[in-house]
């Protein structure tokens, strides 16, 4: 292993017995970018550009969700429909201040080396060459140069190498500690820089171990939409970038005949809807926003094979069913009607079909981590891999590892896998930005170059080692749980116990994130339970409320109605009254009493009748008022 990847390991191991992971390191320039430039509101998208354009640095949007996340935690950043909005004053980190500083060291340095090869064999014409030279030296010589500055040790003197340019670094050097303290101090900083930018870029991973080399990773309809571009350019993207990151690691991409033909019904269906205004899902929105017409949908469902071969995606046969493999799909359906919603009963046939297949190419095998798992179904439905890791805790083939992960969970263990680096900003520049942002104490120094020079002397620690320590969130709590986050406690028995432990329960990464997602489902699902019964009460409240007034009138006027017929029939006695105005009345409720009578006879009208008529009217126009009110529906 090179002195480089000793360092980064080393230092990884010492911030995750701190209590750290490899994101942490990433918080101080997410930090600085919403301090600059303070976006409203703070999307995954907008920092991703800034932390691109300001740092070069190339970081998953899924990957800033995470820290985001945690900034949210001790910042006043609070997040509202899927964004974050900065409310407070934010801390500086002073990126830009630290890291002016460092390259001046860092040109003091080269232009140094410039001109003590004036006179040699093999002059240096450039601060850029002088700067190449000396970062081939401490790739090789770091640690000798590391344990100057902590042990106060001499450079040790390089005589005999392949590269000549090496040699004259080292002479450099020799003569900065002996004769130039200032400017060996200002060596000592890209030291430290270089350092640091290997423990953020991870060069030994560039070329990551194809850990998941012979997995295969099928994607679900939603995903192939995506793919596609259907729902949008940035989902295209994500989608793309998944994808090269699982390649980068060795696994194929593909999908069964019954997605790819569910793919192409959704197209044609979205075709047939796009002109209608009672058209809705993620394609026709997306159709309506850029312009995308029936006929440009339907070439596109003509073209499915086309265009997932364009993306590397193979179409597989769908697995025929096996029974010694196959699953309770009625037991399934049941779990899955807890998690997810259907409107299509096919496309749950189809989730069902997709969960059986992935059983089927498994054979029965029980893998205990997503790098042996054979076949794994991507899905962007949270709810969907819910219920396929709630089926399967009580299924061999997948209690370790889930049949069906969701692509951020994917996304995020794929690249800390296999990190992208910033491979397009000078060397320079990642030195001064590294160094800025990620200074370390001199005592985490002074502790983890002990380790490195344990696991240098046992040479026992490999790439594959650091790339799992820095993938897999179990090391950091494994380790937490056995040093207790103390510095003094992290000893070479630590560092191979966890490594030991981590590779038997590398399986709770996918469980841990699924865990939480069903927390957030079912917290959602007893908050709009709350708030349907909080509704319904006082729904019935007003009703009965209303109901028992339309009654109290109805009885009222009914009562009323009744005097007067009384009246009526009383005068139609031959009773009169040397009252003019009681004789009027009693001459008009007979007029009333006859009116009756005749309705009666037509349409049979009772008083009882009418006044259950009058009930519900007076209960209707009541309950209308009060919808106006309260904005409550009473059906």
């Amino acid at each position: 292993m090179s002195s480089a990847t000793l360092i980064s390991l080393a230092m990884l191991k010492v911030n995750i017995d701190q209590g750290r992971d490899y994101l942490d390191y990433l918080q101080p320039f997410i930090l600085q970018v919403l301090y600059d430039h303070r976006p409203s509101p703070v999307t995954d998208a907008v920092v991703r550009d800034h932390i691109r354009h300001d740092f070069g640095l190339e970081i998953p949007e899924r990957t800033l969700q995470i820290v985001l996340k945690r900034l949210s935690r001790r910042h006043p950043l609070t997040r509202d429909s899927g964004v974050y909005n900065i409310t407070g004053d934010l801390p500086n980190p002073g990126i830009a201040t630290e890291k002016a500083a460092a390259q001046r060291h860092i040109n003091a340095v080269a232009s140094g080396l410039k001109e003590f090869s004036k006179d040699t064999a093999r002059p240096i014409t450039s601060d850029e060459e002088a700067l190449q030279a000396i970062c081939a030296f401490l790739a090789e010589f770091n640690i000798p140069c590391l344990r100057a500055y902590l042990r106060g040790t001499a450079i040790p003197t390089i005589e005999k190498h392949n590269d000549a340019l090496i040699v004259l670094v080292s002479q450099y050097v020799l003569s900065l500690q002996e004769t130039d303290p200032e400017r060996f101090d200002s060596f000592l900083v890209v030291v430290k820089g270089h350092m640091l930018a290997n423990a953020l870029l991870c060069p030994d991973l560039q070329n990551a171990p194809k850990t998941y080399k012979g997995v295969t990773f099928y994607f679900d309809t939603p995903l192939l939409i995506r793919r596609l571009g259907l729902e949008g350019q940035a989902k295209q993207t994500a989608a793309k970038n998944l994808i090269t990151l699982l390649r980068n690691l060795g696994a194929t991409i593909a999908a069964f005949t019954h997605t790819r033909d569910e793919l192409e019904r959704v197209i044609y269906g979205a075709a047939n809807w796009v002109d209608s205004p009672d058209g809705r899902g993620a394609i026709v929105m997306e159709a309506r926003t850029v312009g995308t017409t029936k006929s440009d949908l339907l070439v596109v469902a003509g073209q499915v094979d086309d265009k997932l071969a364009a993306a590397d995606i193979d179409v597989v046969n769908t697995p025929r069913y096996v029974r010694d493999f196959q699953i309770d799909e009625s037991a399934f359906e049941g779990v899955l009607d807890d998690e997810v919603s259907y409107n299509n009963p096919r496309a749950k046939e189809d989730d069902i079909n997709s969960v059986r297949s992935i059983y089927v190419l498994r054979s029965g095998s029980t893998p205990r981590n997503v790098e042996h798992s054979k076949a794994v179904l991507v899905t962007s439905n949270s709810g969907f891999a819910q219920a396929a890791f709630e089926y399967g805790k009580n299924q061999e083939e997948t209690r370790e590892v889930s049949s069906v992960i969701t692509d951020f969970s994917l996304a995020n263990m794929a690249w800390l896998k296999a990190p992208q680096g910033a491979p397009e900003i000078p060397v320079s520049e990642v030195i001064a930005f590294s160094y800025a942002a990620l200074q370390p104490s001199k005592q985490l120094l002074d502790k983890y170059f002990d380790e490195v020079e344990k696991l240098k002397e046992k040479g026992t620690i490999t790439e594959r080692d650091h790339q799992l320590l820095r993938s897999s969130v179990v090391a950091q709590r494994e380790l937490m749980n056995l040093t207790l986050g103390e510095e003094d406690a992290l000893t070479e028995q630590t560092v191979y116990e966890t490594l030991s432990r981590v590779t038997s329960e590398i399986k709770k990464e996918v469980s841990d994130k699924y865990k939480a997602e069903q927390a957030s489902h079912h917290k959602t699902q007893q908050e709009l339970a709350t708030e349907r019964a909080e509704k319904q009460a006082i729904q019935k409240r007003l009703y009965w409320r209303c109901l028992k007034k339309a009654k109290r009138y109805s009885w009222a006027i009914a009562i009323f109605v009744v005097l007067i017929l009384v009246s009526g029939t009383i005068a139609g006695l031959g009773v009169t009254s040397s009252n003019m105005v009681l004789g009027w009345i009693l001459t008009g409720t007979f007029g009333l009493v006859l009116l009756a009578s005749f309705l009666s006879l037509v349409v049979s009208f009772t008083v009882c009748s009418m006044r259950v008529k009058l009930k519900k009217c007076l209960l209707t126009k009541m309950l209308r008022r009060e919808k106006d009110q309260t904005g409550i529906d009473f059906g």
